[in-house]
């Protein structure tokens, strides 16, 4: 009988725009190890991506493959990619984590792609050795679309759709998985609180490198719990969503029937889309 994987693998799912690069970094300041070759700082993310650039290609070499885009809200059709295609990706993938994650150290995979790629990348990571554990940074869906607007210039329905999206799919993908719902807004407000929360020591040496990242800068577009519950252009299966995702603690023990609901409504406001809008 094969030996269980027994590396442990923290998955970041998140939103884009909603602190998945911010989460990351301070989990690597704590000693888990990133791909060691990494996307570049750029101008909407100065302070860094932390993540690995052939895994940010080639999601989205697979979303295309399957139907998508990155700012295409409905989920990826594996079914379109024939088994070949898939062994394919799956060989380039597991070269990747080779190649970037050598040795046994635990380890950080983060891409606001693999929210909807779950059901490639498991079982690649179990192929890698890796055992798979979730963390998902959440981020009012106001918050991250505003920024999105600012970034990519999406309309606020089309990034609230998109959050709604990758929400949908994190959750669904990591049910079956131990995971643990973080917020931007604890990150910010006390981030040793947060890491206590998740039975993850911090590093007293890289305390002041911590501190100095998670500065106020960080913040942009801040709106309240009660701002998006009270808005009308929020879709009602969004605002229960989020509620969810607020109420529970970190060691997750969502209820699945919010989620649920959204995906039918998600899947009914969508569907007369073509394949891949906004590719």
């Amino acid at each position: 009988m094969a030996e269980a994987p027994s590396r442990p693998a923290v998955l970041v799912l998140g939103m884009h725009r909603s602190g998945t690069s911010a989460f990351t970094r301070v989990l690597a300041l704590q000693g888990l190890a990133l791909p060691s070759k990494l996307l570049v700082p750029l101008p909407a993310n100065p302070r860094g991506y932390w993540e690995s650039r052939a895994v940010t290609l080639l999601d989205d070499r697979i979303l295309r493959a399957a139907g998508r885009s990155w700012r295409d809200p409905r989920p990826p059709v594996p079914a379109l990619l024939t088994p070949e295609r898939r062994e394919r990706f799956a060989a380039e993938a597991l070269r990747i984590l080779q190649d970037e994650l050598p040795g046994e150290a635990p380890f950080i995979l983060k891409d606001p792609r693999i929210c909807r790629l779950m059901w490639f990348w498991e079982p690649v990571l179990h192929a890698f050795g890796a055992r798979p554990m979730v963390v998902m940074p959440v981020r009012n869906p106001i918050e991250a679309a505003r920024s999105l607007t600012e970034r990519e210039g999406l309309g606020m329905a089309e990034g609230l759709l998109l959050w709604l999206g990758h929400v949908l799919a994190a959750e669904r993908g990591s049910r079956h998985l131990p995971r643990a719902v973080v917020h931007y807004d604890d990150l910010l407000a006390d981030w040793r609180g947060l890491l206590a929360q998740l039975g993850v020591a911090f590093r007293r040496e890289t305390a002041l490198e911590t501190e100095a990242f998670l500065s106020p800068a960080l913040r942009h577009h801040e709106a309240g719990t009660d701002a998006l519950l009270r808005d009308p252009g929020v879709p009602t299966p969004i605002k229960r969503v989020y509620a969810e995702l607020r109420r529970a603690p970190a060691e997750s023990g969502l209820d699945p029937a919010p989620f649920d609901a959204a995906a039918a409504w998600l899947e009914a406001a969508v569907s007369d889309a073509p394949a891949g809008a906004g590719a």
